[in-house]
């Protein structure tokens, strides 16, 4: 008799785990693998990952998509670094349809991770300095490379990771936390402070606002210049002979790595002034042309 009311209990025990785990296959981890969770409320991650969730929700991961469907028209190039689906295709040297984009979601939690699939740390799709620069240029002048007509250049940020500085603490909301934040709590530390700890929070901040203004006062000048040769050029398109044409297209071609990076010198400033360097010295024989 008691034999029999174990038997019978123990199976009532091993159906509702089967039944538990089955449920969970269903409704979480497992199911990941082949549907896209519900990017609005994030059902499959966020039952174990609320708080990068709440993190990711402020990052521009979040409004990925509705950044590209702001651009008018939208490629196949955008989207596949702005959207779940099209990262997917782009990481197996596809694209995606933009007609399609109505149905896609924005950069989230499967578009970095594959739970479950992954050799790379953190189940990440690849290794994180890969990852980051299949979309962010700025590893260009982070390395100090890609310019043409410049010596490549290093700086002692080029052999720091992105994640270093974008992620302290593994937040994903993937921000730069300055020194002199208004909204930075004396317990947490600044971007900068991981690694220069030998100074002040002051000291760091006024380092990046002198970095900044280096940048400012080499690159203001430049621009009033292209404004202004672009200005000349469109009321006498023959100002110019194929040669100087050609080094203003590539001056502009520089520079924009520059716009693109938008650091304004904080990730590697060295690299940015021979940049400008050189496009001043090639604006000013331009500039002599059209006088």
């Amino acid at each position: 008799m008691e034999l029999t009311v174990y038997k019978k209990t123990f199976l009532a025990s091993a159906g509702i785990m089967v039944a538990a785990v089955v449920l969970f296959q269903i409704s979480g981890f497992t199911a990941q693998e082949n549907s896209i969770p519900d990017h609005g409320s994030f059902n499959d991650c966020q039952m174990c990952h609320a708080e990068k969730y709440k993190m990711w929700e402020k990052s521009g991961h979040s409004r990925a998509n509705k950044i590209a469907t702001g651009k008018a028209p939208v490629g196949a190039d955008c989207l596949g670094c702005h959207t779940t689906e099209g990262f997917a295709a782009k990481l197996k040297g596809e694209t995606v349809d933009p007609a399609d984009r109505a149905n896609f979601h924005t950069i989230s939690c499967n578009s970095c991770h594959k739970p479950g699939s992954s050799a790379n740390p953190k189940q990440l799709v690849l290794n994180s300095e890969k990852l980051c620069d299949e979309c962010h240029t700025q590893i260009r002048v982070l390395h100090g490379k890609g310019a043409a007509g410049v010596a490549d250049t290093g700086s002692f940020h080029s052999g720091v990771a992105c994640v270093a500085c974008h992620m302290p603490d593994s937040t994903h909301e993937m921000t730069f936390i300055r020194p002199d934040d208004t909204g930075l709590s004396e317990n947490r530390l600044d971007t900068c402070a991981r690694c220069h700890k030998d100074n002040s929070r002051e000291t760091r901040a006024k380092q990046l606002t002198s970095w900044r203004q280096s940048y400012k006062e080499a690159m203001d000048p430049i621009e009033a210049d292209l404004a202004a040769i672009s200005a000349a050029t469109k009321e006498k398109p023959d100002f110019l002979n194929s040669e100087l044409k050609a080094k203003l297209s590539t001056v502009r071609a520089n520079l924009f790595i520059l716009q693109q990076d938008a650091s304004r010198g904080a990730h590697n400033l060295a690299f940015a002034l021979e940049i400008m360097a050189k496009a001043s010295k090639d604006i000013k024989e331009i500039k002599a042309a059209i006088k």
